[in-house]
C-alpha cells in the first residue's frame, strides 16, 4: 500500500543556471496516506517545505521539530534531516533548490531565525508560489531558468520576512521606528549613543537588534540613506557639494566625497556627469 500521494517535478537546470542563478533540483507537494518518515543526508542543496494540512515533524542532526499548518521548514540538505507524518496525515508542499549566494543566505536565516523552522504569515502565499514554480519548470520557456530563479528569490524574501522568533518581534516596531527616525532626519548629526538616548535602548543591543533586523548597523544604514539623497541632488539640483553636504548632514564637502567613493565607486563629481 502506498505511504504518499504525491506529484513532482525533477528539474535539470543549464549550467548557466548552476553557476550564476538560484537553480531548482525538485518541486512537488504530497499528502500522507498513511504515517511514514523519509529520512536523507548528504544531499546537496537546500529543502523548503510548508505545510497545508496535518501535523510532523522535522529532524535536523539530534533536534526534532513539530509542524502544524502553517508551519515552514528551510533545511540545509547536506545535514542529516528526516521528515515524518504525526497521527493526523498532513499535506505539504516542498522545494529543493541551491544556488552559488545560498549557503550565505540561509546562514543568515538561522541567524534570524535561531533554528530551521518558523510560522509564515500566509501559507498561502507560499503554496502559490510552488505551484507557480512547478509550472514553470514543466514549461518549455527558453527562459524558464531565468523565471525560476525570481521565483526562488521571492520565496527567500518571504522567508527571510517571516523567519523571525517570537522574543524578536518583541523588537521588530522597534527597529522600524529607528529606521524611519533615520529616513526623516539623515540631515542631522546622528550618532549610536544618540539612537539610545532617544530610544531608551542601550546602544550595543540597539545596535544588534537593528543589525539582525535590518542586516546592516544603524549607522551604515544612516550612511546609505544619505548616499542616496546625495545622488538625487546630483541627479536633479544644481546644488555644490559643499551645499549638498549640508542639506545630508555631513560636516565638509570634502568628507562627503570621501564617503560617497567609498559607496559607490566613484566621486560625485563623476557621477554627476554620467547624469548630466
Amino acid at each position: 500500500m502506498l505511504t504518499v500521494k504525491s506529484k513532482r517535478i525533477q528539474y535539470t537546470p543549464s549550467s548557466f543556471a548552476r553557476a550564476s542563478l538560484l537553480h531548482l533540483a525538485e518541486v512537488g507537494w504530497l499528502t500522507a496516506l498513511k504515517p511514514h518518515t523519509s529520512q536523507r543526508s548528504n544531499l546537496g542543496g537546500f529543502l523548503f517545505l510548508v505545510v497545508e494540512k496535518g501535523a510532523g515533524i522535522v529532524q535536523v542532526g539530534e533536534k526534532s521539530y513539530q509542524l502544524m499548518v502553517g508551519d515552514a521548514a528551510f533545511v540545509d540538505c547536506s545535514c542529516p534531516y528526516s521528515h515524518s507524518t504525526s497521527d493526523d496525515l498532513w499535506s505539504v508542499y516542498w522545494t529543493h533548490f541551491d544556488g552559488p549566494a545560498l549557503l550565505a543566505i540561509y546562514n543568515k536565516f538561522l541567524n534570524r531565525s535561531g533554528k530551521p523552522v518558523f510560522t509564515v504569515s500566509d501559507s498561502r502565499q507560499y503554496i502559490e508560489l510552488l505551484q507557480k514554480l512547478y509550472k514553470t519548470a514543466e514549461g518549455v520557456s527558453y527562459v524558464r531558468d531565468m523565471g525560476i530563479n525570481t521565483l526562488l528569490s521571492a520565496l527567500l524574501e518571504n522567508i527571510m520576512r517571516d523567519c523571525w522568533t517570537e522574543n524578536k518581534h518583541t523588537f521588530k516596531g522597534n527597529v522600524e521606528e529607528i529606521r524611519l527616525y533615520l529616513e526623516n532626519n539623515y540631515m542631522k548629526r546622528i550618532t549610536l549613543d544618540s539612537l539610545s538616548e532617544r530610544f531608551f535602548m542601550e546602544k550595543t543591543y540597539l545596535g544588534h537588534v537593528f543589525n539582525q533586523a535590518i542586516g546592516t548597523s544603524p549607522i551604515r544604514y544612516l550612511t546609505t540613506v544619505r548616499v542616496r539623497r546625495i545622488k538625487e541632488f546630483l541627479r536633479f539640483t544644481d546644488n555644490t557639494l559643499g551645499e549638498i553636504a549640508t542639506k545630508v548632514g555631513f560636516s565638509s564637502e570634502q568628507y562627503l566625497s570621501r564617503v560617497f567613493k567609498e559607496v559607490e565607486g566613484i566621486s560625485p563629481g563623476e557621477y554627476r556627469k554620467r547624469w548630466k
